[in-house]
Formats: structure tokens, C-alpha cells, sequence
């Protein structure tokens, strides 16, 4: 008997142990009455048979799923954002994804370099054009251009990824989606990974793993204008920080115009930090030769090459480092200090904030660390403001004193304790290495030791009420997952005449200690008639939903009453 192309949904109904083909039997309607009895005497059902690939194994099929999901959400925001029309699904597989774009209401065309994907994507889904094409062969360019690229799970099999990259913009008319694997590096790696020659993995034995800072210097230097990472993730653990494994996926979108929607968090091109080989380096021969090197270099450069030299001698030596709004920094051995050196730590959200602020205002820092925020609110808010800075960690808060007095700001009150919804004691986890900015009142996900003390736990309402803060204007909430438990202890505050502007941490891997989600924040804000907004390039404000399930991103709580009051920044 004839066979007709199976479906993606029925491939969807397998979920027996891999095989390479299996029947389906499907019913056919009863026979109407007064036809031949002839016929429906046959069998009701008959029986198609389908070749299941490797891709449709259930670990894939989980894959396939949480990817499905993001990207219906992700064309849901851009198409009528950017007008999208045409798409092209990159390396399609046997076509799950191009379906799916299919359904979102975009033209669709597939391309894969395997001649038995492109045969089985054809079966299954005939109503989409699928052809052999290879990312890395400039043969590519042909196809023209698409309003969409998508480009799911195909980077890292490729020997030649920056090279696949260029022929991608090459085609993409408006923006590219690109989901890949990533080395679970902060820094700008590459890993050339020997692979087998199986159905999943690339036509050679050699694929190049990059680091997600690599994907994204990659995608800027190939012409697109902005990169952003798309928040949240998809729900599957390859996306997630856990205890047991690190993130080993990413989901990027590169695009020619700024985008200005909720769920997208733009990243700045990376810049090589240091020279890779400074651990050691070899000097120039002769004195003369070191000093015009030397000279040669900015002067940021030259404080911090000294700076280094007489750190080898002198280990607990701080380096005094003068920020970008002005304040004085003393640098020690933590991951904050090395982000300042780089001018790589939350550069969005302190525009934000340098552009909200005025003197006169009253900020509170809650999870205060050395002060960062502390220092750049007192210096805005100016002698007619207040900051109120709390931070639990006695260690913490020793180095926050001693910014406090080198930049001879007296606009500031500490507060040694935990935020929580009563006044009672806790327990904190102190982190004994550089990532100290994890310390918490749950045991941090990292891999240094941490030391257990009991700290003081207090309603921000209370403190509040005692230093006679009867105004807030501003609040940066970042307490490694206990941000529920202070907004609680802060009823007073949120529901009062004079509600803050609060900026915090929304980020699922923090909270899951605590057994609830980041969303949780969310929601219990809005309840009291906050909006939601995200932070664009300029320090401006996007609106967001209240309703997601994932959130990952430091994001901006809006009283509804004072929407209005931000409409310099809503128009960014």
C-alpha cells in the first residue's frame, strides 16, 4: 500500500526505546450507510510506516521541546516588532524547526548538509522546501535573504564556525536566532573537540566548541549591530547552572537594528582583557626597550601594569582604582574588583541608575557587597540625599567602611544585618574565595568552601522606621535569592504615599534554594501595582510581562503611579 509522509506529530507519539522504524496504525471512519459491506468487512485501520531518526530519541525530544517553546516565544515578540515574513531554518535537521516557523506564521526554507536529514524533512513535513546546502560553503549566499535565520544546535559540530557565521549574515535581512553549545567560560575560548562520525554529530570527526563571549565577539564581527541574549532560557538543564553540572547552552539573537523589546538583554562585544600570555611575560631586551614599551601604553594601562608588579610583592596590597562616576575603589583579590578592572560589571544597570537618580533622593542598597551601588547613589543623591546601605557579611561590610571613608561620603548609613520578613538571627554562608559577591543565607552554588556565622536578620521596614527614612525613592534589591522574603519584611514601604523605583535580581538559580521562582518577584510586586520593565543599552526602560514562568536578568519595578514620571526613559 501507498505510505503517506509522516507528521511531526506523529513522530511526536513515539516514545518507545530508539528504533529505526515502527507502524502506526491509524482508523480509518466508519463506512457510511448503504455503502458495500465489502469494504468495511476490511480492516477499520491501516498501517503506515515512518523511519525514526536519532533526533527523535526522548533525551532529543526533551530538547526539542524547551527550544520549540522559546522560539514560538521569541518570533511571537520579534514579527510584529520587525515585520518578519521569510525565514530560513540553518542546519535543519529533519525539520522540527522549520515546522515550527512554519506555524508562527512565517515563510519558511530549510537547508542541511546531510542527504538523509534533507530526504526525511521532506517526508514529514512536504509542505516546506528543504535543500542540501552546507553553513560553511559560500554556495549559501545564493539562497538569498531572509527576514529570520534560525540556527539551532549546528555551530559547535562545525570545524570553521566564524566562517558559517559570515555566510549566515550573509542571508539574514533583519536578524539571526542561534542557539548553540558553549564552553562554560566567562572569557573568550575556543575548544577543538574530536567528534564521531555519528547522525547527530557534524560530516567530520572535528567540531569547535567557543565559549558564549566567542559567539557573541563572533556575531558582532561578522556585521551585525547588536547581540543580545534571549531571557529566559529554554527550560532544559543544559540551559541551567546546577550543582551537579554547568551551563553548557546558549540562545543568542544577533540583529542589524537595535531592538527595543521585553526579553532580550543586549551584550556588549567583548574585549580582550589582558594579554593571554601575561602570566609570565617575556620582557624586552634592554632597559630602553621596556620603558618605551611602557610608555607606549594608556595611562590606564601603565597604573595597572605597576599596580600588578607591586602586588607580586606585596600580596594584600589594595589597588586604589578610580571608577567612571568618579568614586575611589580599593581593589583587592575579589571577581568584582577584576570585573571593575575590565569595565565589564552591570555597565546597563549603572546607566540606569545615573540617569534616574538626583540630588535629594533616598536610596537604599540592599545587599550592599563593598558598595559599588552604595558609592555611585551617594555620589548622585549628593549631601541633601540618603543612602542606606545593608549588607549582612561582617567581612563585607569592613571593606564597604573603608570606601566610605576614602571617598569622605557622610550621606551614608550600614546597616550590619540580613533583610528577611522578622527580626530574628540567621545563618549566612561566607564564601572564602573571590566570589564573595555569592554570599548567602542558603548555600551558594559555587565551587570555593564557605564558613557558616550567625548574622542579625531584619524587616527593611523597621530599619527604615529607625533611622526616621520616611521617603524612598530608589531600591537595588540583590540578596541571592532571598529578595521575596525582604520585599515582605518591606509592606510598609510598598504599599505607603512614596513607593520606590526597585532594581533586582530576577534569576531562578539564586531562588531555587529558597523553593520558590524568580517569577514569584514578579508577581508579588505586581500585586501591589508595580510594572515591569527591563533596562535597553542607554539606560532606558522596556516594558515586560508580568506573566512569564522565566525570568533571568536584573529588571526595573515601576510604581504604577510613577510610570508616567518615566517617560524619558520609556521613550528609549
Amino acid at each position: 500500500m501507498s505510505r503517506p509522509p509522516a507528521t511531526s506529530s506523529d513522530a511526536a507519539q513515539v516514545n518507545a526505546p530508539f528504533q529505526r522504524r515502527t507502524r502506526l496504525s491509524i482508523e480509518k471512519p466508519a463506512p457510511a450507510a448503504g455503502t458495500s459491506g465489502a469494504s468495511s468487512s476490511a480492516s477499520a485501520t491501516r498501517e503506515i510506516t515512518i523511519r525514526l531518526s536519532v533526533f527523535d530519541q526522548r533525551h532529543y525530544r526533551r530538547l526539542v521541546a524547551a527550544r520549540d517553546e522559546t522560539i514560538r516565544r521569541v518570533v511571537g515578540k520579534l514579527k510584529p516588532a520587525l515585520q518578519l515574513q521569510s525565514s530560513v531554518d540553518a542546519g535543519c535537521g529533519i525539520g522540527f524547526f522549520s515546522d515550527t516557523l512554519m506555524q508562527c506564521g512565517l515563510s519558511v526554507r530549510g537547508f542541511d548538509a546531510r542527504n538523509e536529514n534533507i530526504a526525511e524533512a521532506r517526508k514529514r513535513f512536504p509542505h516546506i522546501r528543504f535543500d542540501l546546502g552546507d553553513a560553511e560553503d559560500r554556495d549559501i549566499r545564493r539562497l538569498g535573504k531572509f527576514d529570520l535565520t534560525l540556527c539551532c544546535g549546528l555551530l559547535y559540530h562545525l570545524e570553521n564556525p566564524l566562517l558559517a557565521i559570515r555566510n549566515l549574515r550573509a542571508i539574514t535581512g533583519k536578524c539571526l536566532l542561534l542557539e548553540s553549545m558553549c564552553l562554560p567560560e566567562e572569557r573568550m575560548e575556543m575548544l577543538l573537540r574530536e567528534e564521531p562520525l555519528q547522525e547527530d554529530q557534524s560530516l567530520t570527526t572535528l567540531g569547535c566548541y567557543a565559549s558564549e563571549s566567542t559567539l557573541v565577539k563572533m556575531l558582532y564581527r561578522a556585521g551585525f549591530a547588536a547581540v543580545y541574549r534571549v531571557v529566559p532560557s529554554p527550560d532544559h538543564e543544559d540551559f541551567r547552572e546546577t550543582e551537579e553540572r554547568r551551563r553548557c547552552r546558549t540562545m543568542l539573537l544577533a540583529s542589524h537594528v537595535a531592538i527595543d523589546v521585553a526579553g532580550f538583554r543586549l551584550v556588549p562585544e567583548p574585549q580582550e582583557g589582558k594579554d593571554p600570555w601575561s602570566k609570565r611575560p617575556e620582557l624586552p631586551r634592554g632597559i630602553l626597550q621596556r620603558a618605551r614599551r611602557f610608555l607606549t601604553k594608556p595611562f590606564r594601562e601603565k597604573y595597572l601594569s605597576v599596580a600588578m608588579r607591586a602586588r607580586r610583592v606585596f600580596p594584600d596590597m589594595p589597588v586604589p582604582w578610580r571608577l567612571p562616576f568618579g568614586a575611589w575603589w580599593l581593589a583587592q583579590h575579589s571577581a568584582l574588583d577584576e570585573k571593575l578592572f575590565d569595565r565589564s560589571f552591570e555597565e546597563i544597570e549603572v546607566r540606569f541608575v545615573q540617569r534616574f537618580l538626583r540630588p535629594g533622593m533616598n536610596v537604599v542598597d540592599g545587599g550592599a557587597h563593598h558598595g559599588l551601588y552604595t558609592l555611585l547613589s551617594a555620589k548622585l543623591v549628593g549631601k541633601t540625599g540618603r543612602v542606606l546601605a545593608v549588607e549582612p557579611s561582617p567581612r563585607e561590610a569592613k571593606r564597604l567602611r573603608r570606601h566610605l571613608r576614602v571617598n569622605r561620603l557622610r550621606n551614608v548609613s550600614l546597616a550590619v544585618c540580613a533583610l528577611g520578613e522578622e527580626t530574628s538571627e540567621a545563618e549566612l554562608y561566607l564564601v572564602r574565595g573571590k566570589n564573595d559577591w555569592c554570599n548567602s543565607l542558603r548555600p551558594p552554588a559555587v565551587d570555593e568552601p564557605a564558613d557558616r556565622i550567625r548574622v542579625p536578620l531584619r524587616p527593611m521596614d523597621d530599619l527604615l522606621e529607625e533611622l526616621q527614612m520616611e521617603r524612598v525613592d530608589f531600591l537595588k534589591l540583590d540578596v541571592e535569592g532571598a529578595e521575596l522574603s525582604a520585599l515582605r519584611g518591606a509592606e510598609k514601604l510598598l504599599t505607603g504615599p512614596h513607593r520606590p523605583i526597585i532594581l533586582t535580581e530576577l534569576q531562578d538559580l539564586r531562588t531555587l534554594p529558597w523553593n520558590y521562582a524568580a517569577c514569584h518577584i514578579v508577581r508579588h510586586l505586581a500585586a501591589r501595582g508595580y510594572h515591569w520593565f527591563t533596562l535597553s543599552l542607554e539606560g532606558g526602560l522596556s516594558r515586560v510581562s508580568c506573566v512569564e514562568e522565566k525570568y533571568d536578568a536584573n529588571m526595573v519595578a515601576v510604581p504604577a503611579e510613577r510610570v508616567q514620571e518615566f517617560a524619558y526613559l520609556l521613550a528609549r
